[in-house]
């Protein structure tokens, strides 16, 4: 027992004449714990910021690959359908102010038998106008339309109905032609890259010889 209370009283003894030194050693580990704790925080703010700029990065990449479609929608280009005696018939983007000769080229260039003297190259286009090129020979003459139907170029504004332009409700005004006669000539049309003369309406169903000789005066091409 006496040993126990000797070696307390030395414990003791060492304490108070160190308590110091102790106090010192206690602050020191608790900086290093503080600094540590620290550090480890700054380490994860980094890796969050690091996350975040990868992200931005990420979404501006994005936004870089995404621009030149809006670019491309937002920069006004033309629609234009191209019909008839062309190499590749169909519908083209061209660019805003562009004119028949431009469409004409993005088409192929016209065919052997393409009446060429009868298009207007120069022809200034708007979105949504028809380009349609007709053989040499065939009646009529080629036609080009804008969007609002209304032929222009060497189409005379006579009165006539024009089987490569007018829409459903010109189509009706024919003699004894309704909607869905009307219809069926729109069909014929967009099947065939349209009408390369008057008497091609004889192809639609519903149009025999009688019919055209009824509407052969009353329509162009």
């Amino acid at each position: 027992m006496n040993k126990i209370l000797d070696f307390s009283t030395q414990i003791k003894e060492i304490i108070d004449e160190h308590a110091y030194k102790i106090l010192i050693g206690l602050l020191l580990i608790a900086f290093s714990l503080g600094l540590v704790i620290i550090l480890i925080m700054n380490q994860n703010s980094n890796d969050a910021n690091n996350v975040a700029t990868d992200y931005s990065e990420q979404s501006s990449v994005v936004a870089s690959s995404a621009s030149p479609q809006s670019q491309s929608s937002a920069s006004g280009d033309l629609y234009i359908d191209v019909k008839g005696e062309v190499k590749h018939p169909g519908v083209y983007p061209i660019p805003s102010n562009s004119r028949v000769t431009d469409v004409i080229k993005e088409a192929g260039g016209f065919k052997a038998d393409a009446d060429e003297q009868n298009v207007n190259l120069a022809k200034v286009l708007k979105d949504q106008d028809v380009v349609v090129v007709n053989k040499k020979g065939a009646a009529g003459s080629s036609s080009f339309a804008s969007s609002n139907n209304t032929s222009t170029g060497n189409s005379a504004n006579n009165g006539k109905v024009n089987l490569n332009t007018a829409d459903l409700n010109e189509l009706q005004k024919l003699d004894r032609v309704g909607e869905k006669k009307a219809q069926k000539i729109i069909d014929y049309r967009n099947q065939h890259n349209g009408f390369h003369s008057i008497d091609e309406i004889k192809q639609v169903s519903g149009f025999g010889d009688k019919t055209f000789e009824r509407l052969k005066d009353s329509l162009e091409v």
